[in-house]
C-alpha cells in the first residue's frame, strides 16, 4: 500500500449528484438487484455505512423500500459532503457524514455495520485493495459489504497512467480531475474475496456486459460492470465452505 489516495476536490461531481442519485430509479440495475437481494434476506438494511456516499442519495433510495436503523456516509470530497450535509434534514434515521479517505477515517469501529457499500468507489481510486480490506473490516458478523466493480477475463489493471477517466474540465477543455479506472481480473477478485478474514460465508454477483464511458482511456473494448455482495460469517456459523450465486455471463469466465 503507498498510502495514497486521490483526494477529489472539484465541484462537478456535487454538480453531477444534485437531484441525481436519490432515488430508486437512478441507481443501476445492478445496484437495484443488490438492494432487493440484501432485502429478501434480511428484511432490513440496519446501521449502514456508505463508502463514497456523495450527496447520501443511496440511503434516501433505501430507505424508500426498506427500513433502516442508522446511516453513516464517508466521501474523500469537500464539497460534495458539504452539500449533502445541507439535505440530511430528509433522513428520517440518525444520519452522520464525514469528509475523509476511508483509509484514514477516525471515529468508526471494526465489525459494527450491518450493511457496507462502496459504490463507483474504490474502483475509482488508488489504493483498491486496501479500501476493500478496510470496508470488509467493518462489517458485524453476519453483515454485507456491498461493492460495484469492473470485471475481465483478461489481466486486470490498477494503473492510473493506462486506466482513467477525466470527469472534470476547464474552459479549454482539459482535464483538471482524473479517476483511476481500475479493472480486476474476475478469477483474481474472487480469489481476494475467498482470503478475506473473517472468512465470508455467502457471495452473490449480479452483472453484464457493457463497453466503458467513451470518456475512458482505457486498454479493454468490454467489460463487465457488476455489483457482488459478501456476508460475513456469522460468530455462531459452523458452514466452511463459502456458498456462491453468480449472475455474471458465462464468457466472463473464458
Amino acid at each position: 500500500m503507498t498510502n495514497y489516495n486521490i483526494r477529489y476536490s472539484g465541484n462537478g461531481i456535487a454538480q453531477w449528484l444534485n437531484g441525481f442519485r436519490d432515488k430508486w430509479d437512478d441507481f443501476y440495475l445492478s445496484e437495484r438487484w443488490a438492494f432487493d437481494k440484501i432485502g429478501s434476506i434480511k428484511k432490513t438494511f440496519g446501521r449502514v455505512l456508505d463508502v463514497g456516499c456523495g450527496m447520501g442519495g443511496l440511503g434516501q433510495a433505501i430507505s424508500s423500500r426498506y427500513p433502516l436503523k442508522e446511516y453513516h456516509g464517508v466521501d474523500i470530497n469537500a464539497q460534495v459532503i458539504a452539500r449533502a450535509r445541507t439535505k440530511q434534514s430528509r433522513f428520517k434515521v440518525p444520519v452522520k457524514l464525514q469528509c475523509c479517505d476511508i483509509l484514514k477515517v477516525r471515529g468508526l469501529h471494526k465489525g459494527s455495520y450491518d450493511t457496507v457499500f462502496s459504490l463507483s468507489c474504490a474502483d475509482w481510486n488508488i489504493e483498491t485493495k486496501a479500501m476493500i480490506d478496510r470496508c470488509w473490516q467493518y462489517v458485524k458478523p453476519g453483515g454485507f459489504f456491498v461493492i460495484s466493480l469492473r470485471l475481465s477475463p483478461e489481466k486486470g489493471i490498477n494503473n492510473i497512467k493506462k486506466s482513467y477517466q477525466p470527469f472534470e474540465w476547464n474552459d479549454k477543455g482539459k482535464p483538471t480531475e482524473i479517476a483511476n479506472y481500475v479493472v480486476f481480473n474476475v478469477r483474481e477478485f474472487f480469489r481476494m474475496v475467498e482470503a478475506f478474514k473473517p472468512r465470508p460465508l455467502n457471495v452473490y454477483g449480479y452483472g453484464y456486459w457493457g463497453t466503458p464511458s467513451k470518456t475512458a482511456v482505457t486498454p479493454y473494448k468490454k467489460l463487465v460492470f457488476g455489483v457482488v455482495i459478501v456476508q460475513k460469517t456469522d460468530v455462531h456459523a459452523k458452514k466452511m465452505t463459502i456458498a456462491s450465486q453468480m449472475n455474471f455471463p458465462l464468457d466472463l469466465y473464458d
